[in-house]
């Protein structure tokens, strides 16, 4: 049984280009089947788009092949690669950052830079934009049709070299009764925030459900949001309108808004300007 192909882009879904992707795979193999992971990561945002991979990683077949286009470096010298991770999945995407998580999480065993000679799709060699369909998405194709082995992506290079995201190294301050850290995503449909403290990490703190905490956010320093916000299990423990701070499912602490969103009702963002403090000691 041929693996899956699973596409990740930044295009949205209000145009051709998700449809060229998977015209030119099906013109490869017609058997394939290609799946959606998203196509809303933000415009040129590999830091989101290494989170999006890490959280949706996990729970696709092993051997699945993977494909990721955040691209805003296209047609420069920024290596387009494939990456096989530890657990036999095949990650084709540009190497821009957007392996940061799956680097560090699953592991990658080997990476090799994509033959371009041999994996590009020859009905278009003089176009320099739109490497999604002619690199990523055709070499995608050929290895999940079994038309070549891994060995044959192209040149292999040190697992050491792949392009990292600034971000990942901004890690949380943790101690008893208190947290710090950065405001690391968001989801823009529902507005929740996902912060760059993991709920494994959290326990730490030794906050429980049901803590009413004082949280504020800042953007450069300048205190946007200060106000107690209750630590709950699920949306339904506040009143609708209510933030709450909750263990998010891909396993990092959200704040959010039952039945609305945090982003939209707050002015908040997402990103390293974006810094959080919560501390515990307030009345229930």
């Amino acid at each position: 049984m041929k693996p899956a192909i699973l596409i990740q882009t930044d295009f949205s879904g209000t145009w051709s280009a998700v449809a060229e992707m998977k015209g030119v795979m099906k013109i490869v193999d017609p058997e394939l089947e290609i799946f959606d992971l998203t196509h809303d990561i933000r415009k040129f945002d590999v830091w989101e788009a290494s989170l999006s991979l890490d959280a949706a990683e996990p729970y696709w077949p092993k051997g699945t092949v993977i494909v990721s286009v955040v691209d805003p470096g296209v047609g420069t010298a920024r290596r387009a690669c494939a990456a096989k991770l530890n657990d036999g999945t095949i990650v084709v995407t540009p190497d821009n950052g957007s392996l940061t998580h799956l680097l560090h999480s699953v592991g990658i065993a080997e990476v090799r830079e994509i033959d371009e000679s041999v994996n590009r799709y020859p009905a278009n060699e003089t176009v320099s934009v739109f490497h999604g369909r002619d690199i990523f998405g055709y070499c995608a194709a050929r290895l999940a049709a079994g038309i070549i082995p891994f060995e044959e992506v192209g040149p292999a290079y040190p697992v050491s070299e792949i392009t990292e995201c600034e971000e990942y190294y901004l890690r949380p301050v943790l101690a008893a009764g208190c947290a710090q850290g950065h405001l690391l995503s968001g989801t823009r449909h529902f507005g929740s925030i996902t912060l760059n403290i993991s709920n494994r990490e959290f326990a730490v703190c030794g906050f429980v459900p049901g803590d009413l905490l004082q949280i504020t956010i800042a953007r450069n320093g300048e205190p946007v949001f200060d106000q107690p916000v209750r630590y709950a299990n699920t949306f339904g423990d506040v009143a609708e309108g209510e933030p709450l701070l909750y263990a998010g499912s891909s396993g990092w602490l959200c704040l959010d808004v039952n039945r609305g969103s945090f982003s939209e009702q707050y002015g908040i963002d997402t990103g390293k300007e974006w810094t959080i403090m919560i501390k515990g000691g307030l009345n229930i």
